[in-house]
């Protein structure tokens, strides 16, 4: 144990590089940016406090600059800088900006840690002690460890579970409620389950844990367990890590929030800020918001200023955000696009449509985008238009239309994530899974992107092979379940890519994919083809450090191509949870189900008669707000609605269009 630097006045005696006004004129120069007074406060400040940041204003620049300079100026060996990422989105955009400069490089390297609150977790905390009590770790994965105790109870225990079989949500819940660390703990909250079966719940969690399939909220109940057991790696956690920088902070649940703040708490750290906004706090779904240092805390530092988009959508957007944390949302951008018209002159526009109208929403928004901008811009790089809902696929009755995405478009595909990458080299899969599975210490990510390539590979030599709408991986494994040599074959080469991470040669590849070819077999029988050669052949080419979608060619999934007069626009379509944190230049933001319909829950907001959640919102609406306000602040260019007709009377759309939207009739 180190020696750990001794108090002054009941704070760290600080060890962290002050940083001056030159060290950021360099940080712009190596960035491309420019920082203006607030920024510079920030970046200047070693004191611990918030950053309350309004969509578009540059937070995740702001962070990587900070880190540029604490790494050029950092003077330990031993001790190093904390970032931590609710997302692995937020942390991939953080290591790829860091990737490109030199210095920032270092930041990527021991003694520093970047990744996602799970992978601190599990690395400094939940996995020592758990391999030190002797227990085997295969995997952490919620879905996985989910399927797995589902399984094994439907196969084992179905006649004992009684009519529990026919309780999906209450089974699901029960399901993910059991915690193993390494007792396994039932929920209360829990309700309809008697006590016989959560006797059988929990045999079935231990059997997952002999299995070594775990849960995340078991390594924080493990991380709890070890920092309850042994408190003093509590001081030798903060003298390994001086300097804690969270992003996109509002995304912390209460689980995660009590127990970062028994460790790094800002009253006990050398330096501790938190970037994020509130307003956007969305993926706290199956837990608890976070109550235990909340963010943000008193004292924060705003920055209201976005440079994604202009004062027209931050006008139609600003009443929706439910917490006036600071003073109103401001629009300075967006940066100028070549051949792109004047943001002010363009139309934002709502869709109003009817049951028999509702697949001419997505048409009707690409005609306006091809309306709005000439051709090169819609198929430049930067160019991106999504249509986006909360909702992407539910089981409501048609009464409740527009349920879901697949309602706009029966070609929408709810369980392919769009953020994974599609590249046409098998070998492109697997360089990008290890060093995937480098950065983050974990397999489950990486595991998925190496079946992600050969699930390309199956569907190019045979493209009807795999079913729709199921989850490509675990349909593999079950066809290859029946033949031992087969799965495993497929077992021994993903031990040797993921676990052994073993170097990738030329002379050694073309052995993987006879043996991949070989493990096939009972997928693809004796059948190949030259596209498949092509797919699995060797390269040299490095894919992107960033899992970020390709979008160009109407095939990609969940695609939706508009044409007309011989031209053509690409309309990613996806949930709002997809587009956290990206940047588009047009939104479709369309209706959906849940509770209630969303945009027509808001329209007194939409339309200027109400703003920020105020007495009575409740907590549907409040989460609903964030959710649309989200959405709405995605775009730089254009943003459209997409709304029932019937649910907006006469006096509603004069407000809209007094409000500054374009209404069409569909």
């Amino acid at each position: 144990m180190p020696e750990f630097v001794e108090p002054v006045n009941g704070r760290p005696v600080t060890s962290i590089p002050q940083m001056a006004e030159e060290d950021i004129e360099e940080a712009e120069r190596v960035l491309r940016v420019s920082f203006d007074e607030s920024r510079r406060n920030i970046l200047l400040s070693n004191e611990s406090f918030d950053v309350q940041a309004c969509p578009g204003s540059g937070k995740t620049t702001l962070v990587v600059a900070k880190l540029y300079i604490l790494a050029k100026k950092w003077p330990h060996t031993r001790r190093g800088i904390c970032v931590i990422s609710h997302t692995n989105v937020a942390r991939q955009e953080i290591e790829r900006r860091l990737a490109g400069t030199g210095i920032g490089q270092r930041m990527l390297n021991y003694p520093h840690f970047v990744g996602t609150i799970h992978s601190f977790v599990n690395q400094y905390l939940a996995l020592p002690l758990l391999r030190s009590e002797g227990y085997h770790v295969k995997i952490i994965d919620d879905d996985t460890c989910f399927d797995w105790i589902k399984r094994h109870l439907l196969s084992y225990h179905g006649r004992r579970l009684g009519n529990l079989t026919y309780k999906e949500r209450t089974l699901e819940r029960a399901i993910r409620s059991l915690v193993g660390a390494p007792t396994v703990a039932q929920d209360p909250a829990v309700r309809g389950i008697n006590q016989a079966q959560w006797r059988i719940l929990a045999d079935a969690k231990r059997e997952a844990i002999k299995s070594g399939i775990w849960s995340h909220s078991d390594m924080f109940a493990w991380a709890e367990r070890l920092l309850t057991k042994y408190p003093r790696i509590i001081d030798w956690v903060r003298w390994r890590f001086p300097v804690v920088l969270l992003d996109e902070a509002q995304d912390t649940s209460e689980l995660q929030a009590s127990l970062l703040n028994m460790v790094f708490p800002a009253e006990a750290c050398e330096l501790r800020q938190r970037f994020g906004d509130s307003n956007q706090a969305i993926y706290d779904t199956r837990q608890s918001k976070a109550s235990t240092d909340k963010f943000p805390a008193k004292g924060f530092r705003p920055i209201v200023d976005s440079k994604r988009f202009g004062p027209e959508i931050a006008r139609l957007a600003r009443p929706i955000a439910p917490e006036f944390v600071s003073t109103e949302l401001c629009g300075n951008g967006p940066r100028p696009l070549d051949g792109a018209p004047n943001p002010a002159s363009i139309n934002h526009t709502i869709f109003l449509f009817t049951t028999e109208t509702i697949h001419r929403v997505l048409p009707a928004f690409g005609e306006l985008l091809l309306e709005t901008f000439p051709d090169r811009v819609l198929h430049s790089d930067g160019f991106l238009a999504r249509a986006i809902g909360r909702v992407g696929v539910s089981q409501q009755e048609e009464d409740k239309i527009p349920r879901h995405l697949g309602d706009y478009w029966t070609g929408y595909q709810a369980r392919m994530s769009k953020l994974e990458p599609r590249m046409d080299e098998l070998i492109a899969y697997v360089r990008l899974a290890q060093s995937l599975r480098k950065s983050t210490g974990e397999c489950n990510e990486s595991f998925r992107l190496i079946m992600r390539g050969i699930s390309e590979l199956i569907r190019v030599v045979k493209p009807q092979a795999i079913p729709r709408r199921v989850r490509t991986s675990r349909w593999i494994m079950e066809e290859l379940k029946s033949d031992a040599v087969a799965i495993k074959s497929l077992r021994m080469l993903l031990w040797d890519w993921l676990v052994e991470a073993r170097p990738l040669v030329e002379g050694d590849w073309p052995n993987a994919v006879a043996t991949l070819r070989s493990a096939l077999t009972p997928i693809l029988s004796e059948e190949w083809n030259e596209a498949a050669g092509e797919f699995c052949r060797w390269s040299t080419k490095q894919p992107a450090t960033s899992l970020q979608t390709e979008t160009t060619g109407s095939t990609a999934p969940n695609v939706y191509r508009f044409e007309h007069n011989g031209r053509f626009v690409n309309i990613e379509v996806g949930t709002i949870h997809s587009a956290k944190g990206q940047n588009h230049t047009a939104t479709l933001v369309v209706e959906t189900f849940a509770w209630k319909h969303d945009l027509e829950d808001l329209l007194p907001w939409l339309s200027g008669q109400r703003e920020g959640s105020g007495q009575g919102c409740g907590q549907r609406r409040e989460e609903r707000m964030r959710l649309v306000y989200t959405a709405m602040t995605r775009p730089s260019h254009l943003l459209c609605l997409a709304l029932r007709r019937d649910g907006v009377d006469g006096r509603t759309r004069r407000d809209l269009i007094n409000c500054g939207w374009r209404v069409v009739n569909l």
